[in-house]
């Protein structure tokens, strides 16, 4: 406990002594802190009903991010309201808040934002790659597809559950034909916009996201 608090003191410092130079606001020094529990203000925004779940974006702190909710009264009302909402850093993807209601984001969508929450490490040009399964197909519309399989490389962003996670890619030309089930390469990167991408010979897929697997 003793080495999280001065670790925790340490983060914040190095980001409070940042955001003084750049004039922060309150709410970006709370978001970009890391600091679990912290919460912040936020302007959400209802993209598309996505099946089981509902596609949104919120901007909090400075940050503009796309989660996936649950598609359950309690998000719906939080998305469609008119009421103030704060997210805060707590649980898997934070949590969004709007008087006694919550809503637990269960997938996230901004991948390389998500990455660079976290401290970069030295060697950036180092590309590690792994095996990804891909096992079942849970989802497709006309701009996404949900995959269904084991991906452990999104560990890299602090990612938990990855031996049963869903991948979001785009239905677009350049991930068609990906075999599921099936077996391929991915690719992590620690920097640039595209952090993750399924690799099948030529083919390179951008990985959209990562959802929390349903309940088998």
């Amino acid at each position: 406990m003793i080495l999280r608090r001065r670790t925790s003191g340490r983060r914040l410092g190095v980001v409070v002594a940042g955001c003084i130079a750049l004039a922060c606001t309150t709410d970006e020094v709370v978001v970009q802190s890391g600091i679990p529990g912290a919460r912040a203000s936020a302007q959400v925004e209802l993209v598309a009903e996505r099946g089981d779940q509902l596609d949104v974006i919120s901007r909090a702190g400075g940050r503009e991010t796309r989660f996936f909710v649950p598609n359950d009264a309690a998000c719906r009302s939080l998305f469609t309201g008119e009421q103030a909402v704060s997210w805060s850093n707590s649980g898997r993807f934070g949590r969004f808040q709007a008087g006694d209601r919550t809503c637990d984001p269960v997938g996230v969508l901004s991948l390389a934002e998500w990455r660079d929450r976290r401290p970069r490490r030295q060697n950036a040009s180092v590309i590690p790659r792994s095996r990804a399964d891909l096992r079942e197909r849970l989802y497709v519309d006309e701009e996404l597809v949900l995959i269904r399989g084991r991906f452990p490389q999104a560990a890299q962003i602090g990612i938990t559950g990855t031996a049963d996670l869903v991948a979001v890619i785009p239905n677009s030309p350049e991930c068609e034909g990906l075999e599921v089930p099936g077996s391929l390469s991915m690719e992590f990167r620690q920097a640039g916009r595209q952090p993750f991408t399924l690799i099948n010979g030529r083919q390179r897929c951008p990985l959209l996201g990562f959802v929390l697997a349903p309940p088998p």
